[in-house]
């Protein structure tokens, strides 16, 4: 797999192109199967439906969620490093190693 520069990765979730991307932070045992993917849910009020889009962030499985409505806020520091402080998935970057990456299909 060629690696992804951070703004082809950011293009290609927003866009709709990746659908799921599961990764892990080198040397960082708590982060060791973060998923980021896209969804979508239909809210149901009884009288009107509305669909909405959005970017799911999971980065630990008992806590640290996110969620994005349409498109990924590049400013959120997702990932708390304890002593270090938190940080973007553009600050961390260099760090990230990819274990999937799920593109939609294309008809």
């Amino acid at each position: 797999m060629e690696p992804l520069s951070y703004q082809q990765f950011i293009d290609e979730i927003n866009n709709c192109k990746i659908i799921k991307a599961v990764f892990l932070i080198e040397n960082y045992a708590h982060y060791n199967k973060c998923v980021i993917k896209r969804a979508a849910d239909i809210f149901d009020n009884g009288s009107t439906a509305v669909y909405y889009d959005y970017i799911s962030v999971e980065l630990t499985k008992d806590s640290e969620h996110y969620s994005f409505l349409n498109k990924f806020d590049e400013d959120v520091k997702l990932f708390d490093m304890k002593r270090n402080g938190k940080y973007t998935l553009k600050q961390m970057w260099d760090r990230i190693k990819f274990i999937t990456i799920e593109y939609a299909v294309n008809d």
